[in-house]
């Protein structure tokens, strides 16, 4: 028995490492002919765009940076509270312009409370349905009224732009659904800088990844797959109307991403980066598109 997991364990090794996970540095141009490579810095945002994908377990946390703005795209579980504040103190971010919440399970509204309380934070979009009950969005609530905030609920497509970054918001088409109700509620939200898209849908389901099918205007540069690379039916039909080049998709070691999800990017030649290896760095300037992870 011991043997059979000790080959299973090492197979899986060797399947994340064959997907693209195992990945470290990437480059393209969003143009095919322009071949140019250029290099990452750690200098101070000056111009462009920094995606950052936190590791923080089986949970979503996106950090957007432009030179006068900061956005955040849900805030991880609270056991992972810590590590996001110290990555923003870090990286000397007080202030947090626009807040998505995509919809309210813990592993994406868990942190939020922290972050409300310790930063200071402009405008909230969430999503319009709340399928569900407890600690977590108790908390966070408690946050924003002590903060005096109060949060958009998107109910229809909406658009906002900041810093030259515009920020496109696709909310559930549904008041109800007959399963998976809460992650099927996802606000997909899209950022688009110059010639540069990328897509996060939350925690999107089959249904919901359904809906997505038939919304124009997804087409993204970089794709935040659905559910933690959970699998779906309709998966390849997702990446065949997004075209993205690159995929991130957040797992834990433990609870990694769908073997069938990886060869369906193999497929459609998206390079694959898991947030469990690392912190992903996608750093962009309208045009070009580089990415690191660690």
């Amino acid at each position: 028995m011991h043997l059979k997991k000790a080959i299973s364990a090492l197979l899986a090794l060797l399947m994340g490492l064959l997907s693209g996970c195992g990945k470290k540095e990437a480059d393209k141009s969003v143009s095919s002919s322009d071949k140019t490579t250029s290099t990452v810095s750690s200098e101070k945002i000056t111009n462009g765009v920094v995606i950052t994908a936190l590791n923080v377990g089986k949970a979503d946390c996106f950090v957007i940076q432009s030179k006068k703005s900061v956005t955040m795209i849900d805030t991880g579980t609270e056991e992972f509270a810590k590590t996001i504040e110290k990555f923003l103190d870090e990286s000397g971010i007080t202030r947090i312009d626009l807040l998505f919440i995509s919809h309210y399970d813990r592993d994406h509204v868990g942190g939020a409370d922290h972050i409300i309380k310790h930063y200071e934070v402009g405008q909230v979009y969430v999503t319009s349905y709340v399928a569900k009950e407890s600690d977590d969005i108790d908390e966070y609530n408690k946050a924003l009224k002590m903060k005096g905030l109060t949060p958009v609920p998107v109910s229809k497509e909406m658009s906002v732009s900041v810093d030259g970054v515009t920020w496109n918001m696709y909310p559930p088409q549904k008041d109800d659904y007959k399963k998976d109700i809460s992650n099927n509620s996802s606000m997909v939200v899209g950022m688009r800088y110059g010639k540069v898209a990328a897509l996060f849908t939350g925690d999107a389901q089959k249904a919901r990844i359904s809906e997505l099918l038939k919304t124009d205007g997804l087409q993204s540069n970089i794709i935040k797959m659905p559910h933690h690379g959970e699998y779906e039916k309709n998966m390849d039909d997702l990446l065949e109307w997004v075209k993205p080049q690159y995929a991130i998709l957040t797992g834990s070691k433990s609870q990694p991403e769908d073997d069938e999800t990886m060869e369906a990017l193999e497929k459609y030649n998206v390079e694959a980066y898991c947030t469990r290896n690392g912190n992903i760095t996608v750093r962009t300037d309208g045009k070009k598109i580089t990415v690191t992870q660690g």
